[in-house]
């Protein structure tokens, strides 16, 4: 590992002052508005056209099932060992999605999903569900592998209502459910053969006395070219629809040579016979990458028409959900842009006009403002006092990695600041609690925080991680009475080695982690900065990677907080901003400024800073003032002070940058 100085530069208060009230000689400058968050979302798929692009979310939202429910369409996903677990996702147009609701804050309180006695449970959790609406009431299905049970979900308003929730013994891999017109409901799961079995009528459990059997023996369907129908390779992740009288089940294959691929299943019984065909299949190269598009279903507009949701694995963002227009051909919903199914849709028309852009990122400055999450009311969790409500309201973007204990996070302890105190041991960041996370996106996202470590105590770490088993990392950490920065990078899953450090004599740091996704890029790079202005690069480049082994989920962003020897330090975060430019280090930053008469006693001061960064980005960083009488005087404009000395009525005789 290297080590070396850090740069100098003016400290700031960790809050970005949009403006500040000088005066000279007892003659004030007035700012003419407040700098605000602008608003802007990112990680959508909406070209503000009318059209949209594929993947319909570049971000780790795997085995989705997508309902509509008058004019809005539902979706779950899969979050596995992050809680709060299950997320619903809601959409007006199928493009743009938002989170709406979890199922669960925890599932269970045990060694495994509170990283205790070395135990975890990455890669597990909960995996594919499924998600039906029935006469005012939806419902939802959902396998734990960690607990060896299936959750059974009801609500009327996943919005506005917690989940209520009902177990059953056993795991049912990859289900379906059917909520059949006769008034029977059942339960399709498992993978080569596939499974049946009926569940009750109220849909809190199995039917009594039901008896698994097998419901179609062979997944695979004919090869689209060959007609031959492979006997081997991957098969699962069903999903059955009864529609016009016709019993539809649509699996992920993964035959020999072939692509991941969409197969479809029908009868007009449950006791068969079923016929099959290849519905998708198309090997979709995204710069080094290949793979098809496979495990999801098709859902009915208003208007009649169908679109499916499918999703591909893409790499170390995850995998990402596709949108495409289906064409109903002899009976068969084909994916993609005509009735073969071997040409994949890569964007197009959005299905439904009109809708705002939304997306399942967000930024948050930490002010609790949240409305009260309904998962925090939600029947089943453990009664134990660290998953108790605590006052504090995070958006529904964020997930912590296992169960979080409550007792050690707050939005309230310092208002407008999220504080981790340290409140179980741990040996390194896969086995710290309250590690906070957001979904990463691509073609590229970055992520900034402020942070405030003054109450950090010896042998903490705190920072800004790429997450997964295979993380990379800017972290903070106090030995011995002396703090440093590090950057942390990982060759496999199991080795983390520190590759820079500098030494940190301020309380406050801006860390900030970039992800480049881009053609399957997979690179990470992490910068700090003293004072929100001046950026520099820490360490080297971050190889990511996605495979079963590490985590089987796409990078996370991560906040964290804990500690090696002694409990109770904590660490204060600002703000947490997302964004989809990659800036990298500062170059350069130059100052102007002009005014502009107003009246006999204004002017209106425009002051700009144009930022050039490594990255080839170039910025402009710009603030308007009203000042009375010309005068001049220093100015926050953005992450700068800046001083402009002015001279007549609108002369600017000085424009400089100050520490």
């Amino acid at each position: 590992m290297s080590t070396r100085r850090m740069t100098t530069g003016r400290r700031k208060g960790i809050t970005v002052i949009a403006a500040l009230l000088v005066a000279l000689g007892g003659i004030g400058a007035v700012p003419s508005a407040t700098a605000a968050d602008d608003g802007t979302v990112v990680g959508t798929s909406d070209n503000g056209d009318g059209t949209y692009d594929n993947p319909v979310i570049w971000a780790d939202v795997p085995d989705t099932d997508v309902i509509r429910v008058g004019d809005a369409y539902y979706m779950s996903s899969t979050t596995m060992h992050m809680n709060p677990g299950v997320p619903i996702m809601k959409s007006y147009d199928l493009v743009n999605w938002e989170t709406v609701s979890y199922a669960y804050l925890v599932m269970d309180d045990r060694p495994a999903t509170t990283l205790k006695d070395g135990q975890n449970m990455y890669s597990r959790g909960t995996w594919a569900s499924t998600l039906r609406y029935r006469d005012g009431t939806f419902y939802l299905v959902v396998p734990s592998a960690t607990t060896n049970t299936t959750y059974f979900f009801q609500t009327e308003d996943p919005e506005n209502q917690p989940w209520t929730r009902t177990e059953v013994p056993g795991v049912y891999h990859d289900p379906s459910l059917l909520l059949d017109d006769d008034g029977r409901n059942w339960l399709v799961y498992g993978n080569n053969p596939l499974r049946i079995i009926e569940v009750n009528r109220a849909v809190t459990g199995l039917a009594p006395g039901a008896q698994s059997r097998v419901l179609i023996q062979n997944i695979h369907a004919p090869d689209p070219l060959t007609g031959v129908t492979p006997t081997g390779g991957l098969a699962e992740g069903c999903h059955i629809q009864k529609i016009d009288g016709t019993y539809y089940v649509e699996c992920i294959t993964w035959p020999p040579g072939k692509p991941r691929t969409q197969v479809a299943h029908r009868s007009t019984s449950l006791e068969g016979p079923w016929e099959s065909r290849t519905i998708a299949q198309e090997d979709v190269r995204v710069g080094n990458g290949t793979g098809g598009p496979a495990q999801g279903n098709i859902v009915q507009l208003a208007d009649g028409r169908w679109y499916g949701v499918i999703f591909r694995d893409s790499g170390a963002v995850g995998r990402l959900p596709w949108l495409m227009p289906i064409h109903w051909t002899d009976g068969w919903p084909m994916y993609g842009d005509d009735a073969t199914g071997l040409h994949l849709t890569r964007g197009g028309q959005k299905p439904i006009q009109g809708a705002a852009p939304s997306s399942v990122v967000s930024s948050d400055e930490f002010d609790n403002d949240a409305p009260k999450p309904t998962y925090a009311d939600a029947v089943g969790a453990p009664p134990l006092p660290e998953y108790a409500y605590n006052g504090s309201n995070l958006g529904l973007d964020w997930q912590w990695n296992h169960n979080p204990d409550n007792r050690f996070w707050s939005l309230t302890d310092r208002p407008g600041w999220l504080r981790l105190t340290t409140g179980q041991p741990a040996t390194s960041l896969l086995d710290a609690r309250n590690t906070l996370t957001q979904r990463t996106f691509g073609p590229a996202s970055s992520a900034q925080v402020a942070l405030d470590v003054s109450g950090m105590k010896d042998g903490d770490r705190a920072g800004l991680a790429l997450f997964t088993a295979r993380y990379g990392t800017i972290e903070v950490r106090r030995d011995d009475g002396a703090t440093t920065l590090v950057m942390v990078n990982s060759s496999s899953t199991t080795s983390h080695t520190d590759v820079e450090s500098v030494p940190l004599e301020s309380d406050t740091v801006y860390l900030r982690a970039e992800a480049d996704f881009a053609g399957q890029a997979d690179r990470g790079t992490f910068y700090y900065s003293l004072d929100g202005a001046r950026w520099q690069q820490l360490g080297d480049t971050q190889q990511m990677s996605y495979s079963t082994t590490n985590h089987f989920m796409g990078y996370r962003f991560a906040l964290y907080d804990f500690a090696t020897a002694e409990l109770g330090g904590h660490v204060d975060f600002d703000y947490y901003r997302v964004s989809d430019e990659l800036r990298g280090s500062l170059v350069d930053a130059v100052p102007s400024a002009s005014v502009e008469k107003v009246n006999d006693e204004t002017n209106r001061l425009t002051v700009t800073v144009t930022e050039t960064w490594s990255r080839g980005v170039a910025k402009d960083v710009t603030e308007t003032f009203v000042i009375r009488n010309n005068a001049g005087g220093t100015f926050d404009v953005g992450p700068w002070r800046v001083v402009v000395d002015t001279q007549g009525n609108t002369t600017v005789r000085e424009v400089r940058i100050t520490d």
